[in-house]
Parts: structure tokens; sequence; C-alpha cells
């Protein structure tokens, strides 16, 4: 039970991280459009990097957690 929850938070959170990376891209041209350019490079900038470059890192990383045995399931070690 405590598993689900925890697969639950992950899940959302990097849904969350998924979104808000997307998001900050169009955020950043309206900010900088209405003239605070620098925030609006920053939030392109951060958005871009964020979605090209975190999101597979931690892609990857619920690859690898899932790929691992359960140690609650009582799963054999070699």
């Amino acid at each position: 039970m405590l598993q689900w929850i925890k697969r639950g938070v992950r899940r959302a959170l990097r849904a969350l991280f998924n979104w808000a990376s997307l998001l900050a891209i169009p955020c950043g041209l309206v900010v900088g459009y209405t003239g605070h350019r620098t925030l609006g490079a920053l939030l392109i900038l951060g958005g871009t990097l964020a979605y090209f470059l975190v999101d597979p890192i931690l892609m990857v990383l619920d690859l690898v957690r899932s790929g691992r045995p359960d140690p609650d399931r009582g799963a054999s070690r070699r």
C-alpha cells in the first residue's frame, strides 16, 4: 500500500515538472513581450533545459527503478 502511494506521488511530481517545463517556454515569450526581457529569457532558457535535459534524466531514473526487484516482495538476491 505504501509503495503505491510513493509511486503515485512520483508520477504526480513527474507530470507536474513535465507540464511546468512545457508551460515555461510560452510564459517566457509572453513575459518577454510585455517588457521583462531578462525574466522572459530566463523562463525560456529554463523551460528548454528542463524539457530536453531534466525530463529525459527523470525518465531514465524511472526506468531504472522499475527494473529492480522490489525488496518488500521477498525477491531472491543473487
